[in-house]
């Protein structure tokens, strides 16, 4: 249902939304009639109450047609919905839950800074306690659909020491003080809502803080572990548009008398697409089975953000490659689907943390 739903409604509108780098709100909205926003959301809060395993399967064929469209729909199910299924308590879960599920709310999650993409020690967004809840100072980038969003997780400290200090606080990007800044003339991803989050003394009522106040880095690290899901499903998704378009341009491409998908250079290519898909493919499924098991796997979901993006870098690349000239030209998929996947960063992080996260897995290295 998903995949015949991304071939006619998603795939049709991919290439205005990353000309024009508009929201896919058409494709949200949809998507949320269909129950896909709610996909993970148990069914007593509305949602359909299926796994992470399923949220891969979705993502992946989305993305096949559209990245900047997978990429808000991984960053609601993968981050937004994932922060409040796994940090919230009861109350909060029936607060926010229901109107995500439905479609109602979207929702992502803010964690990166501008000096801290990638180390949360070096997080400055701060919140400091009032009689009747907080105020929130600071400023977060690359929020992934977080132009469209009607929730947000916020990774803030409360005190000086590093990772023990921080804590994840929702807050509604309508509220005074809270600013959105869409970043444009993107490589990627031009339509996925990135932007500035701005946080000029937000107040927060006291349910906003999600978890224990002395939870720390610990609880929201397990999102961010299964936000690379989301990221490894993009990617896969991506370099399987990307080979299906190649694959049907070089059975008719005629060059030497025969069609060029009966050259060897190019079934080779092909081959190694495939093999690299498949092999990303059934570890992301891994990974995401034992995160529904319960079971830790930060090893495992770094393990298949880092197949996946290879995967997908090598199977876009050769896609543009297979189409010759045509290849560099807006007219086909494979030249946005090459530059979506180097956009996917924001997911997880990028190839050489993936590859920092894995060998202290294996190691037993702090740093």
């Amino acid at each position: 249902m998903i995949a015949d739903f991304a071939d006619n409604e998603i795939a049709p509108r991919a290439q205005l939304l990353d000309e024009s780098q508009g929201l896919p709100t058409d494709s949200i909205s949809q998507l949320a009639e269909l129950g896909m926003l709610g996909i993970t959301i148990p069914e007593q809060h509305g949602g359909a109450g299926l796994d992470l395993l399923a949220a891969c399967l979705v993502v992946e064929e989305v993305a096949r047609c559209c990245g900047s469209t997978a990429a808000v729909l991984a960053s609601h199910l993968f981050e937004g919905s994932t922060a409040i299924l796994d940090l919230a308590d009861d109350a909060g879960r029936e607060r926010w839950l229901p109107g995500m599920a439905s479609g109602e709310t979207l929702a992502t999650f803010a964690l990166g800074e501008v000096q801290a993409e990638s180390d949360a020690s070096g997080i400055t967004c701060a919140v400091g306690e009032e009689t009747d809840g907080y105020s929130m100072h600071g400023r977060k980038t690359w929020v992934v659909g977080g132009a469209l969003a009607g929730l947000i997780t916020v990774v803030a400290r409360n005190g000086d020491e590093q990772l023990q200090d921080l804590g994840a606080y929702v807050v509604d990007p309508s509220t005074e003080g809270c600013s959105r800044h869409q970043k444009t003339d993107l490589l990627g991803l031009r339509g996925a809502g990135l932007c500035e989050l701005h946080l000029d003394g937000v107040r927060l009522d006291a349910g906003a803080r999600l978890g224990q106040s002395d939870s720390g880095w610990s609880p929201i690290s397990r999102v961010v572990d299964k936000s690379r899901l989301g990221g490894a499903a993009i990617a896969l998704g991506l370099a399987r548009g990307a080979i299906s378009h190649a694959l049907g341009y070089a059975s008719q491409r005629v060059a030497f008398g025969r069609s060029v998908d009966r050259f060897g250079s190019i079934r080779a290519m092909f081959a190694d697409a495939a093999t690299a898909i498949e092999g990303a493919r059934l570890i992301l499924w891994r990974a995401a089975g034992l995160f529904d098991a319960g079971k830790a796997a930060s090893r495992e979901a770094a393990m298949a953000n880092l197949a996946a993006k290879k995967a997908a870098y090598k199977a876009t690349k050769d896609a543009v490659q297979i189409l010759g000239g045509n290849g560099y030209s807006r007219e086909y998929p494979v030249e946005r689907a090459y530059r979506d996947v180097q956009a996917a960063t924001p997911f997880g992080g990028g190839e050489d943390l993936q590859k920092i996260l894995v060998s202290r897995s294996l190691t037993g290295a702090q740093s």
